[in-house]
Order: C-alpha cells, then structure tokens, then sequence
C-alpha cells in the first residue's frame, strides 16, 4: 500500500501573504460552503479569484471551471492518497481514496457491469419496477416528504438489487450514510467522525455476511461476481471497502439528484411539461439539475509536488478543494448559468460526476436511475406542487433536507 501523504503546515506568515494575496477568499465563510444561499458567494469569489485561498478550509479552493478540470486531471501533480482526506477517514481505504495503479486496481473489477449497455440491460427493468412500486404505494396518500417516502427508500432499494445485498430497513442503511456524509466537513468537530466510524463498523458486519452468501449462494449480481472471481484480486476488506463507496454513490447522490431535480422541474412549469411528453427532454432536464444542484458539491486533492493551477503557484503537500458548485455555474462555460435550461447543449460538461480517473464508475447508471425514478414519480402524482421546502444546502452532498410535495390523490 502507498505511503500516504502528508499535509504541509504553513507557518503564519504565510498564511497572512495569502489572505492578502487572495482578499476575496479571506472573506469566504465555512457557512458560504455549506448553507443554502452560499453559491451566490461562491460565484463572487470565482470571479474575482478562481483559484483563491480561504483560511476558512486551510487551503486552496477552485471555483473556475476550466481550473478545476486542471486540479482534477491525471495529469495534475495532485493526489486524494493524504492522511487528512475526510472521506478516506469516513469511508476507508478504496478506490475513491487511492491513485494510480492501486486504484485501478481495486476498481477495475466493478467497471464492466456499470457500462452504458450493460447497465440498461442488467438493470433498467428493475430501476421502473422499482420506481413503479414506491410511485404506487405514495400516490393514494395525496402527499409525501419526497425523501424519505420515495426518493432515499428507492436509491436504497436499487442498491441492494444491484450489488445483490440484502440491506434491510431502509432507514438504518439511511441513516449510516448520513453519518458518513456528516464527517466529510473541515468544520473541526470530532463528533461526526466517531459516528461515522461506528456506522462504519456496523455496516461492515452486514458487508461481510452477504459476501459469504453470495459465495455459498452465487447469484448474477455485482458483489457475486467479484467475490467469485479469482482474478478479482481482492481481499474479502478490499470488496467491502469498494461496496460501501459503491453503495454511497448508490444511494446518496441517487438520493440527491431525485430531489434535486423534482424540485427545479416543479419550479419550472414550462421544463416540467416538455419532459414529461418526452423522455429525452427528461433525460437533459436530469443532466441541466445535476448541473445546477450537484449532489457531490465538493471534491479534495492534496499537492504531490509544486504545481500551478489557473497561474497561481501551490506548493507541496497543500489541499486542494474544488467546489463543483462555482464550477458548475461558470459563466465562461454555461451561458446564462443560473437559468435551469433543459435546452442546454452542454450541460454534460459539468463535473457533477467528477473529472480524470475518479470520474464517477457509476454515471451512466445514476442518470438512468434518476431519469426513470422522475418520470414515473412526476407521471403518477398529477399536479404535485411544493408545499415544503428546505433550500438545498450542505458542503460535500447537497439536496434540500425536506421536500414536501402535495398533488390530488
């Protein structure tokens, strides 16, 4: 296993040149990261200092497009192997935390079944009957808190059918991600570590009994082949490593995008029309949400060695942030960034889903998930209208924590 990096401590001069250098990063708060409302803040920042440093992170954070794509390149002396990386401390030791050869490594095995063909074909009937089920069981109630009545019991239910995992209640499996999504703040507090690390260790028992039934009972699903595969190379820790970040992928984002895009569809009446006559419509109005209101909103890399990104100079050893947020609305790439355009032609540049070798392995399959699961909810509620809303929010995963939606049942 690689040694993993160290983050460079900066001595107060430094830090003091800096904010200096950067006065609009100096005036960022950890809030303008995390609370609804803070984009606007965001966008200041990326126009005047795309690249800036904030005091508030302790490092550098990217807010221009173009820049961002530069940090996350393989191309990029940057790396996500670093001792601080809050998601290797929230999830473990995997793929979404490793580089290079052990990366590919650890991900090669699960790339196959989260193709395009192979994820419509293996999964696409099971994504609307799922979908279906849930749309059915909440449309005689005439109302519903969209996450927890459908959105998060479906993500977790496509979970478990696609990585063949028994996962059980669905508000305990929610509630484990929760905690891990809670301990990936640079806000200091230690709590949510110690939570996620418990939800780690529970979830992990779960993991490894299910790998010892898939070997003892195989079936066609992702966690059967890898555990019966000997070429995998993978130790039975290694395998569950990789199906809790699958898992997170699988339910989290899933979770967001769902909300995500009802919400600006039930807002925009016009958008919301076209994509319920036309799937592909739909299809770009998914690609336009997950562009406006990225699910994963923040992304980490540490320095390996000196490197420029966007003309600003960056030592080693030095993080990295970069808000796919400020990306994501980036004038210079998206026109009229603000607008929740389901016409746009480009909305497939947005690095909701990553750049470079961690691009997310499951792309393909959360816009189909999230396309289908729309469709089917908005078709089967007629005339659903917000009657609740929490403005979306959080500093890595954002979505609105409540969504209330009411129609006639």
């Amino acid at each position: 296993m690689a040694e993993l990096l160290q983050q460079a401590e900066l001595d107060a001069g430094t830090d003091a040149a800096r904010r200096e250098r950067f006065p609009a990063g100096a005036a960022i708060a950890f809030s303008d990261l995390e609370d609804a409302g803070g984009e606007t803040a965001l966008d200041r920042l990326r126009d005047a200092e795309p690249v800036s440093w904030l005091p508030a992170l302790g490092g550098w954070l990217v807010t221009g497009h173009g820049q961002a794509r530069e940090a996350l390149s393989p191309r990029a002396a940057t790396t996500v192997a670093a001792e601080q990386n809050l998601v290797r401390a929230s999830l473990g030791r995997m793929m979404l935390t490793s580089d290079a050869d052990e990366h590919s490594r650890m991900r090669a095995p699960f790339e196959r079944p989260f193709r395009m063909r192979e994820a419509t074909e293996l999964f696409g009937a099971a994504i609307a009957e799922t979908a279906a089920g849930l749309t059915g069981a909440i449309a005689p109630a005439g109302e519903c808190e969209l996450g927890a009545d459908f959105a998060a019991p479906f993500a977790i239910a496509m979970a478990g059918r696609i990585l063949g995992l028994s996962l059980g209640d669905a508000g305990r499996i929610d509630a484990f991600y929760d905690a891990f999504a809670g301990a990936m703040s640079y806000d200091g507090n230690p709590e949510p570590q110690r939570l996620a690390d418990a939800a780690r260790a529970e979830l992990d028992a779960i993991l490894h009994a299910e790998l010892g039934r898939c070997r003892s009972t195989p079936d066609a699903s992702v966690t059967s082949q890898v555990a019966k595969d000997p070429g995998a190379g993978l130790t039975d820790p290694e395998i569950a490593a990789q199906l809790r970040v699958i898992m997170f992928g699988a339910i989290e984002t899933i979770q967001g995008a769902v909300m995500n895009t009802t919400l600006l569809l039930l807002r925009n009446p016009a958008a919301l029309a076209a994509a319920l006559a036309d799937r592909a419509v739909l299809a770009s109005a998914v690609d336009e949400a997950l562009r406006m209101i990225p699910p994963v909103a923040f992304m980490e890399r540490w320095t390996r060695a000196p490197l420029e990104i966007g003309g600003v100079a960056i030592g080693p050893g030095e993080f990295v942030g970069v808000s796919v947020i400020a990306a994501n609305r980036d004038p210079a790439v998206f026109a009229d960034p603000l607008r929740f355009n389901v016409a746009r032609g480009n909305a497939r540049h947005a690095l909701s889903f990553s750049f470079g070798e961690h691009h997310c392995v499951g792309a393909h399959l959360a816009r189909l998930e999230t396309v289908t699961a729309v469709g089917q909810l908005l078709a089967a509620l007629p005339g659903a209208e917000l009657i609740e809303v929490d403005e979306p929010s959080g500093f890595a995963f954002r979505r609105p924590q409540r969504l209330r939606l009411a129609w006639a049942a």
